[in-house]
């Protein structure tokens, strides 16, 4: 049985909607439902739940745009896409657009519960890390707001390059595999997208501007900091 966190789902069909409450509160999670973007921004805004559900396609305001607005307010909370996308597409859309991760509706029961758990877990891992703060060269990283800053930078980085770059700094001058890192970003189990990875380097390494050169590629195999 889960702990008693708080997830809000937003999802426009109410059968659905129904169904998904009944999966999660049967799992000793409080469940909160919105019928549509507005809708779960507001209830968002009330409650700060430990993390959100939201379906793509919705009315008055679609998924994508509400994750958009939650994270204006709450960079670290988990937020997961409910999606029909072929997962080689949806595994770069998702991790770009802020989302930590999507669930494909017609999965298992049992799969959406498991990405849920996992969200949760390593949310609560980044929560009781103390290492706020990494500098490279000029540049100083602050994880706690999710910003970089110096040398010409003044960034704000999404929940994936915040934590791609938490690894790669756990073990500075070890290369990571293109599977440890996106294990990292998704939960372990998970199959590594190299491309969603290559992605998430590929726009940090520019707000970073020159401190981005300690993100070292090697090539076929995965990324490093070097000191």
């Amino acid at each position: 049985m889960a702990s008693r966190a708080e997830i809000l789902i937003a999802e426009d069909e109410p059968s659905a909607r129904r169904g998904f409450r009944a999966l999660f509160e049967g799992e000793g999670y409080a469940v909160r439902t919105a019928r549509d973007g507005e809708e779960a921004l507001a209830k968002f805004r009330e409650s700060r739940p430990d993390a959100v559900l939201l379906d793509v396609m919705m009315p008055k305001m679609n998924g994508i745009i509400a994750c958009a607005e939650i994270r204006k307010s709450d960079p670290l909370v988990p937020i997961l896409f409910f999606t029909a996308m072929p997962s080689d597409v949806g595994a770069v859309r998702a991790l770009g657009l802020g989302a930590d991760d999507y669930i494909d509706k017609a999965k298992s029961p049992e799969e959406l519960l498991a990405r849920v758990a996992a969200v949760l877990r390593r949310a609560s891992v980044i929560a009781s890390d103390k290492r706020d703060k990494l500098s490279l060269g000029g540049v100083t990283v602050d994880f706690a707001t999710m910003t970089a800053s110096g040398d010409g930078v003044s960034e704000e980085l999404t929940k994936s390059e915040s934590f791609f770059l938490r690894l790669l700094a756990s073990e500075r001058g070890r290369c990571f595999s293109f599977d440890e890192i996106f294990a990292a970003l998704r939960g372990e189990g998970y199959v590594g997208d190299d491309n969603a990875v290559r992605c998430i380097a590929k726009r940090l390494k520019a707000k970073l501007g020159r401190a981005g050169e300690l993100i070292v590629n090697a090539r076929g195999v995965g990324y490093k900091l070097v000191k």
